[in-house]
């Protein structure tokens, strides 16, 4: 057994080791903090690849910054992270929670081995969340900390507090607007106790922000609204401490501290101009994991850094082994995903459509549109984050007679832009929207990038066809319905992940509004679903009950609105239980559909049971989650063996 590997091996430094560093006489304050945030940083990737979630980029870029704050800067106390008077800190950029729970850690605020738990259920959510002690607010949707900084600070003042509020965004996130509405109202209240720290490490997602939608000059914008403005290095220790000690002096006016950084600082291969040049423009260490070989490589040359900084002044602790394992390759799922489909049929479709625009908020690689991008790049936006603002232009894009497809991940596009969707539709134009991410799975970012709640706010949007579909034939027969024979707006729910069993469907079958098709058949119950996931899950509950004699019928339904009532009913036939299974919450869903149609079209007494998700998300491995939320193939199984004993026991 390798040293990575013994069940006694320290794979990350300890709190005690942070206070030796922090206690060493024999370097300067600026060389301890730097020493503690390379520390924080080998913490911060122990804890991206033990999780094997993650991101890597984001999280180094703000290091240092965060070391300073949390060893140095701040009034804080980790036995009393709620003391009325401590200042308030918001990681605003949540995508580097991992960077932030190592330094909670390496203050005491959690202990060490939570950090073992990041992504995992019951563990670390995927982005900073109030469950933690020592952080402020919930995190994961970009735009919202200034406003909940602001509301700490407000707060602040009005009790008299001496406190302050600190808030950390991205550049990139600039471009939501949400940030400007802050930022204005802030200054115009002179909230002097206000530190706005902008990460200004000049590249988003995966690309430089300069190219996706240029947010300068930032420094004459703050101004022009009433704030202090401060550029410095943000990895410069002495220049962050002499920073702070100039802006504590600022009175009247709320504070920004612009750090120029650099995106995956601290390993070189990982940092943006080399890695932007080597991957042809394109970064790919914003949530990428490195392999093996490029995990050890960027484990040892942070190590060597600490070592040779802490050799010099003899601190004596014992240093975390690189646990080598935590990179193992994990086996993918065999077959194609829906992402990999609808990224070859937007082109091909592009080619046929001429009228065809495709946007984008700042997601083009993850949901599958660079294919697009470079086949027809005149006809492909890039909006950057902004949500609203994407959905308002494809409403103008639709008036002007252009037929625009949005893109974006679920969770952001129904929430966020609902009301600018509902105003679109009221114009009676043709829009295209695919809610990418759909579902509960990828379930390691956690609740904020879940898409649970998707059908139930698009559902009251009158004349809003909604569908999910299961495999590839579906998705081109509801791509192919949407662009060239319908007049109404669509929502497409794309799941990503690829099933574990693929989901056959008849060779006859064409996709028809409000109906679906029986995949299996049986007589003691019927699930209804939709999507490659859970219809996946349901085939494989069907096997097993089929060994006890049970045998389910297995409904594919894409449609969430319209839904044919007649069909419905028709297709449940004489069969008393009735399973409706969703990959969304239980509330607002399919499933009410169904509910209606039997309450309307049927006059017989049927045992309906919903399989969904209860409560909000959870961070987590796919499989984990699915059984908390009772969705997957075992628990099914369960439930419906339990229903349909029950009915047939003898009283």
């Amino acid at each position: 057994m390798s040293n990575s590997r013994r069940t006694d091996a320290k794979f990350f430094f300890e709190k005690s080791d942070f206070e030796k560093v922090m206690d060493c006489r024999k370097l300067t304050l600026h060389e301890r903090l730097a020493v503690v945030a390379d520390m924080v940083r080998l913490n911060a990737l122990t804890t991206i690849m033990k999780a094997r979630s993650g991101h890597i980029g984001a999280s180094f870029s703000a290091v240092e910054l965060l070391t300073a704050l949390y060893h140095h800067i701040m009034r804080i106390d980790p036995l009393q992270p709620k003391r009325k008077d401590r200042d308030i800190f918001i990681l605003s950029k949540g995508h580097a929670a991992a960077a932030l729970y190592a330094v909670l850690a390496s203050r005491g605020f959690i202990p060490t081995e939570k950090l073992s738990t990041f992504r995992r259920l019951g563990g670390l959510e995927g982005h900073a969340e109030l469950s933690v002690p020592g952080v402020e607010s919930n995190t994961g949707s970009l735009g919202m900390g200034i406003s909940k900084a602001r509301g700490f600070a407000w707060a602040q003042r009005f009790d008299g507090m001496k406190s302050s509020a600190f808030v950390m965004i991205g550049d990139g996130e600039l471009q939501e607007g949400q940030n400007w509405e802050a930022i204005q109202s802030a200054g115009f209240w002179k909230l002097d106790n206000l530190y706005l720290i902008i990460d200004r490490n000049r590249v988003q997602t995966d690309m430089r922000v300069s190219k996706i939608l240029d947010v300068s000059p930032i420094e004459s914008k703050l101004r022009s609204f009433g704030w202090h403005v401060k550029v410095i290095n943000g990895h410069d220790m002495k220049e962050i401490l002499r920073a702070f000690k100039h802006l504590k002096r600022v009175k009247k006016k709320p504070k920004a501290l612009i750090i120029d950084t650099t995106k995956g600082r601290g390993v070189s291969f990982m940092e943006h101009p080399k890695a932007l040049k080597k991957g042809g423009g394109f970064y790919k260490w914003h949530d990428k994991l490195p392999n093996k070989k490029e995990y050890v490589t960027a484990w040892n040359e942070i190590m060597s850094r600490i070592s040779r900084k802490t050799n010099k002044c003899k601190i004596g602790f014992d240093l975390p082994v690189c646990p080598e394992h935590f990179a193992e390759e994990i086996p993918k799922l065999e077959g194609k995903s829906l992402l990999e489909i609808f990224s070859d049929l937007l082109v091909d479709i592009g080619g046929k459509q001429k009228n065809l625009v495709v946007l984008d908020a700042d997601l083009a690689e993850s949901c599958g549109l660079r294919k697009f991008q470079f086949t027809y790049p005149e006809r492909f936006i890039e909006v950057g984050i902004a949500e609203q603002d994407m959905v308002s232009m494809a409403g103008g894009l639709a008036l002007a007679g252009k037929l625009p497809i949005v893109n974006t991940y679920a969770a952001f596009l129904t929430s966020r832009a609902n009301e600018q969707i509902f105003n679109n539709a009221s114009e009676g134009t043709k829009i295209i929207y695919v809610g990418h991410l759909a579902g509960i799975i990828p379930a390691k970012p956690g609740k904020s990038h879940q898409g649970i709640r998707d059908i139930s706010l698009m559902r009251a949007i009158p004349d809003m066809l909604i569908c999910d579909p299961c495999n590839a034939k579906e998705l081109r027969g509801i791509m192919e319905l949407a662009v060239f024979k319908m007049d109404q707006s669509f929502y497409i729910r794309l799941e990503h992940p690829a099933p574990k069993v693929p989901v056959q469907l008849p060779s006859d079958y064409e996709v028809r509004v409000g109906k679906g098709v029986t995949i299996a058949d049986g007589s003691d119950a019927v699930v209804f679903g939709y999507g490659p996931l859970l219809l996946s899950e349901v085939l494989l509950a069907r096997d097993l009950l089929r060994k006890e004699n049970i045998d389910i019928k297995v409904v594919n339904l894409p449609w969430m609105n319209p839904v044919d009532e007649k069909w419905v009913v028709d297709t449940i036939g004489d069969i008393k239980h009735v399973f409706c299974v969703e990959n969304h919450s239980e509330i607002g869903g399919q499933s009410e559909s169904i509910l209606r149609a039997l309450s309307t079209k049927s006059s017989r007494d049927v045992d309906f049971c919903i399989m969904g998700v209860k409560g909000y998300g959870r961070s987590g491995d796919a499989d984990e989650v699915l059984r908390y939320f009772g969705i997957d193939s075992l628990s099914m199984a369960d439930k419906i063996r339990k229903k349909v004993r029950y009915a047939g026991a003898t009283p």
